[in-house]
């Protein structure tokens, strides 16, 4: 499967090597998966990553996140962005997640975030044959 894994899965792997984003994440690298984002969307992981409050509270080095997205980059396919594709979305943050899994031929698009299982992005991405799952949903379907 292609996929691509949002930004607030991605953000999860690094604060919790022991969680379930961290175990995604290692499941769909370690598998026949190939895992899918953009430069765009590493920006924005390690711009977060950065926030002052998510440094105290997970106490990470700046060589950490470093690291953290020279792995990512590594790991990804990276996924060149159009940025002329249209992306329906309530929030324009979303948008570049959006790109990617077009650009990228996702077959899955794996987040939290509320917006992407609503009109108008659930329809945009069913339209085209790209499953929105939960990072619960898609741990399960790795499994299967």
């Amino acid at each position: 499967m292609r996929i691509v894994l949002d930004s607030n899965i991605l953000v999860r792997a690094f604060a919790k090597s022991h969680g379930l984003a961290y175990e995604l994440l290692q499941a769909v690298l370690d598998g026949s998966h190939v895992l899918l984002l953009s430069n765009e969307m590493l920006a924005e992981v390690s711009r977060v990553l950065r926030y002052p409050r998510f440094a105290m509270d997970h106490g990470e080095e700046e060589d950490a996140v470093y690291e953290f997205i020279g792995w990512l980059r590594h790991s990804a396919e990276l996924i060149p962005l159009n940025p002329f594709t249209l992306a329906p979305t309530r929030d324009t943050n979303d948008v570049i997640v959006l790109q990617t899994a077009l650009s990228g031929e996702a077959d899955v698009l794996c987040t939290c975030d509320g917006d992407f299982f609503a009109p108008p992005a659930s329809i945009f991405l069913a339209s085209r044959g790209i499953a929105v799952l939960t990072d619960a949903q898609l741990m399960q379907r790795l499994k299967a």
